[in-house]
C-alpha cells in the first residue's frame, strides 16, 4: 500500500490464516522507506508495529422449543396429521409450525424472517439460527388452524443453545394465552382464517366442509385426522364460545 505525504494513514485489508490461532499474534507491518526495507519491529518515525486479536465466531444458535398444538394433542402427545391417504409428514413430524423473532420494544418489528420448522409428536422443535442474533427477543409461534402465540417475555439469545417450554405453564406465554388439557398447556386451536380470533368467520367454513364431508390435509381439519367433521367444529365453537383470541404485547 503507498501513501502520500506524511502523516498518512491508511487502511489495510488482509486475509487471516486458516490456522491462525485465537488469542493476540503480532501484525508485523514492514515500512519501504527510499527504496529500502525498515524493520518492522524497530522504532522509527513513519509507523508502528501493533498487536490483533482472533476471534472466531460461531456460525450458529440452536433454539429448542417445546409446545404442543390443542387439535392435535391427545393427552400425551400430538397425532401426527393426515392427509387423504395417511400421514402427512414421515418419521415423527406431526405437523409444521412458523416461527418468528420479535424485537422486544415497539413495534416489536420482525427480526431477520420467518422459519417454517417441524414439530414433532412430543412437541420438540428446533431450529439453528445465525450467531449474530445475540440479544433478547419474543418468540411468535404460528400455526395454520392455531391462535398465533407469543412467550411470556423477552428471551436471551446470549447462550448458544436456548431453549423454551410453552408447555410447562400457563404463564410460559403472553398473557397467559393457552389452554390446560391433562398436564400441558396448549396452544389453543380453531383460528383457521388466521385473523388472531376464534369466532363465527372460523365456525363457518369448517361447518360446510364438515356437512359436505371433505377429506384431505385441510386448514379445517383442527384435529388433523383428515377428516372435517363434528370434532373440529366443536374444537372451534368452544373457543369461539370462549373469545378465545392471540395475546401480543
Amino acid at each position: 500500500m503507498a501513501l502520500g505525504a506524511m502523516p498518512a494513514t491508511g487502511d489495510i485489508l488482509f486475509t487471516v490464516p486458516a490456522d491462525a490461532e485465537i488469542g493476540n499474534t503480532r501484525l508485523r507491518v514492514r515500512e519501504v522507506y527510499g527504496q529500502a526495507n525498515q524493520n518492522p519491529c524497530a522504532t522509527y518515525t513513519y509507523g508502528e508495529t501493533e498487536d490483533y486479536n482472533i476471534h472466531l465466531l460461531p456460525q450458529n444458535r440452536e433454539l429448542m422449543l417445546t409446545l404442543y398444538l390443542e387439535g392435535l394433542f391427545n393427552g400425551t402427545n400430538m397425532n401426527k396429521v393426515q392427509n387423504a391417504s395417511g400421514d402427512q409428514f414421515g418419521g415423527d413430524i406431526a405437523d409444521e409450525i412458523v416461527l418468528e423473532l420479535h424485537h422486544i420494544s415497539p413495534p416489536y418489528a420482525l427480526v431477520n424472517e420467518a422459519h417454517v420448522l417441524a414439530v414433532n409428536t412430543d412437541g420438540t422443535a428446533s431450529i439453528s439460527l445465525p450467531a449474530s442474533l445475540g440479544e433478547s427477543y419474543y418468540l411468535a409461534i404460528k400455526h395454520r388452524n392455531s391462535i398465533e402465540t407469543w412467550n411470556a417475555s423477552p428471551l436471551s439469545f446470549e447462550n448458544l443453545t436456548i431453549s423454551y417450554d410453552f408447555s410447562s405453564s400457563q404463564s410460559q406465554a403472553y398473557g397467559n394465552n393457552l389452554k390446560l388439557i391433562g398436564d400441558k398447556w396448549v396452544i389453543y386451536g380453531g383460528d383457521v382464517n388466521q385473523d388472531g380470533t376464534v369466532d363465527i368467520e372460523d365456525m363457518t367454513p369448517v361447518d360446510n366442509d364438515a356437512a359436505n364431508f371433505i377429506s384431505g390435509y385441510l386448514v379445517n381439519d383442527i384435529n388433523g385426522d383428515g377428516m372435517v367433521d363434528i370434532s373440529d367444529m366443536t374444537i372451534v365453537d368452544n373457543n369461539a364460545a370462549m373469545f378465545v383470541g392471540k395475546i401480543t404485547p
